[in-house]
């Protein structure tokens, strides 16, 4: 009785230590401010240097270049702006700009 009673002690003692290892693990190992950084955003400004208006799509929103005119966004680094229309120099989702930190600050021409 006293074997089988011993056994089951020592059972239930891994079984709880091998479930709460992952646990345990989680919450030292893995800070929570890391998993939930704000992603850095960038402005820069777009030129249309045509003579007709682009439709430009950067990620899911679709905006209008007019022509000759410049337009600031501000986007999340990794985005892509990608031609949401055919003009003379690309084609409907040909890839103008992919954003990165280093354009912060500056205007990008578009034909």
């Amino acid at each position: 009785m006293n074997l089988i009673r011993r056994s089951l002690i020592a059972l239930s003692m891994v079984t709880v230590c091998t479930l709460s290892a992952p646990a345990l693990h989680a919450s030292i190992f893995h800070p929570v401010h890391a998993a939930i950084a704000k992603a850095a955003t960038v402005k820069l400004s777009l030129r249309n240097d045509s003579s007709a208006d682009i439709q430009l799509r950067a990620g899911d929103d679709t905006m209008t270049l007019v022509a000759g005119k410049t337009l600031a966004v501000k986007l999340p680094v990794g985005t892509r702006i990608t031609a949401a229309s055919d003009t003379a120099a690309h084609k409907v989702g040909d890839l103008v700009v992919e954003v990165a930190s280093s354009l912060n600050g500056t205007t990008i021409a578009i034909k």
